[in-house]
């Protein structure tokens, strides 16, 4: 009996010692989490637009071929809500959504009314999906993506220049894109 409880004594120890090191180390990637956001474009799309999610691979392949340093990705959602949900709480910048699910967000219709009032804008657009972002994606990471994605406009079927659509804006960098105005880069930060 005593040994049994001794080694029940001795588990509960180990346990108790290691739970913070374990707690700790399963936490460790999410430190990480900005860090890879920062270094990689992600554009969100869903399993439940299927189209949608061709269309950002073909988005993502013009990007990794004219924009190398952006190293785009897809990322992919199960649910379209789960989409707003992310762009909501600025974890993703930018996303292709179908014309529906894009006048749905901005309304705020269901099944989006707990993310009214979602703030997007237009980067380009296909005729039936959009490239849309917070509007605080950088002036100038817009203006790039946006003319990456144009020099193949034949190719992706890209309206230009694309319009303004459900009381959506266009990005203002992508709007300079469409003019054809020559963006400079903004200065690199000072170095401490």
């Amino acid at each position: 009996m005593q040994r049994r409880s001794f080694l029940a004594r001795l588990s509960l120890a180990s346990v108790l010692t290691w739970l913070p090191v374990t707690i700790a180390m399963a936490h460790t990637p999410y430190r990480f989490w900005n860090v890879f956001r920062k270094r990689n474009l992600q554009i969100m799309t869903s399993l439940e637009d299927e189209a949608g999610d061709i269309t950002g691979e073909a988005w993502v392949a013009v990007l990794r071929e004219n924009l190398p340093l952006s190293r785009a990705m897809v990322s992919r959602a199960h649910k379209m809500t789960r989409t707003a949900s992310l762009l909501k709480t600025n974890q993703v910048k930018v996303a292709v959504l179908s014309y529906a699910h894009a006048q749905q967000m901005f309304s705020g219709a269901a099944p989006f009314a707990e993310f009214a009032p979602m703030q997007l804008e237009i980067l380009v657009d296909d005729g039936q999906h959009l490239l849309v972002s917070r509007p605080d994606l950088p002036l100038y990471h817009a203006y790039l993506l946006t003319t990456a994605l144009m020099e193949s406009a034949d190719s992706l079927k890209l309206l230009k220049p694309a319009s303004a659509r459900f009381g959506m804006a266009l990005h203002p960098g992508a709007l300079a894109s469409y003019r054809g105005d020559k963006l400079e880069p903004p200065p690199a930060p000072a170095e401490s």
